[in-house]
């Protein structure tokens, strides 16, 4: 396809043109043959594109844009921590194809982060659906460089939704509002639907199982982890405008950090102090049950101060997934949070999502299958 950079160049004739049909922002113009015609989609903190056709290529850095993708059955052409992705849940969709083999990673190991602008060329995507904002703090480059490779490669068409950005910046959207736009951008605007139905189905299903709000838990949620040994938790707020902390909000937690509103990691005098019922951390994607029993919940049980807390003494220590979660992670994080919270109501949780039984599973794998294949 053209690079979309040729495009812009093209006049603000054909800019007009699609900007007459536009809705909040974003022209979506069809001639009826079923041919796509110039589209804007925007998204901040990137700003906006217009495409002469749907992007074929795509590369991700860290963020939700790549599981949003996959529910479209879309796979990036380059990508970065593939160890902390929520891949086994895509095997667990049958018929659904994934082959995280075939996709560039950008850098290795410790070197993770290093992003060798070669690769942005070698990769020649069509789009890059990335923070523009993130890929600097990651890359360390340049205002200079940045603008090179949207010029000569391919726009930026991202937004970071995880939690604040550098500690003060909110996010732009929630998942599903991001996600309508990376719909766009691939004009699967369709498949969308099908999920936002099947969003609000499985929402109201849960909702109908939970207790009265005056009886719901209350959690102390943290985005890095539990390590029983270091003594100090980085909370995620679930009151916060955080996309990691969804699946809590789904379950109706009350906060427990809402009334010290802390603004860096706590230790255990603070936790003792607001007692939560349930503690809570984003292992589900990166560990196994066993895993998350023997690196978690055995130290926690075992150390002398952790284990004065009454949600470890309770064996309330649970997990979802936070970091890179889109439509399908969210799917199984609700899920395992339900079951861990309510096994009355929503069943038992035996550690890993794989191992549920099917008449046991809250949402439909054939359903959700379907939808990432397009077969609607």
């Amino acid at each position: 396809m053209v690079h979309r950079r040729q495009l812009l160049a093209a006049g603000s004739g054909a800019i007009a043109t699609a900007i007459a049909g536009c809705m909040n922002g974003e022209s979506e113009t069809s001639n009826g043959s079923g041919e796509t015609e110039s589209y804007e989609v925007c998204i901040e903190p990137a700003g906006c594109h217009t495409f002469e056709s749907v992007p074929e290529t795509f590369s991700v850095i860290p963020g939700t844009q790549e599981d949003m993708a996959m529910a479209l059955g879309l796979q990036p052409e380059a990508h970065a921590y593939p160890d902390r992705k929520p891949y086994k849940f895509y095997d667990q969709l049958p018929g659904v194809e994934h082959d995280p083999d075939k996709i560039l990673q950008y850098g290795e190991g410790e070197s993770a982060r290093t992003y060798d602008k070669e690769i942005f060329y070698e990769v020649d995507a069509d789009v890059h659906l990335m923070d523009p904002r993130m890929l600097q703090s990651y890359s360390g480059w340049s205002d200079a460089d940045l603008e090179e490779i949207e010029t000569s490669v391919a726009p930026y068409l991202g937004s970071y939704i995880r939690f604040e950005f550098d500690g003060n910046e909110e996010p732009y959207y929630t998942m599903y509002e991001l996600f309508e736009k990376i719909a766009k951008i691939f004009r699967r605007e369709e498949q969308y639907e099908a999920w936002v139905e099947l969003r609000d189905e499985f929402i109201a299903d849960i909702e109908a199982g939970l207790p009265p709000e005056d009886e719901r838990p209350s959690a102390a949620v943290f985005w890095r982890g539990i390590s029983a040994e270091s003594g100090q938790f980085e909370p995620a707020p679930i009151a916060d405008k955080r996309n990691d902390a969804q699946s809590f909000r789904d379950l109706g937690f009350e906060d427990a950090f809402a009334d010290i509103e802390p603004d860096g990691p706590v230790g255990y005098e603070t936790l003792l102090e607001v007692e939560p019922d349930y503690l809570g951390a984003y292992n589900l994607s990166s560990m196994t049950g066993e895993e998350w029993q023997t690196e978690v919940i055995d130290p926690l049980e075992n150390h002398s101060t952790a284990s004065e807390l009454e949600a470890v003494e309770n064996g309330n220590v649970v997990r979802s997934s936070g970091q890179f979660m889109g439509p399908i992670a969210h799917l199984f994080s609700t899920e395992a949070l339900a079951k861990q919270v309510y096994p009355d109501e929503f069943g038992e949780w035996p550690g890993d999502s794989e191992d549920i039984p099917m008449d046991e599973q809250l949402f439909d794998r054939e359903r959700v299958a379907d939808i990432v294949n397009n077969d609607l």
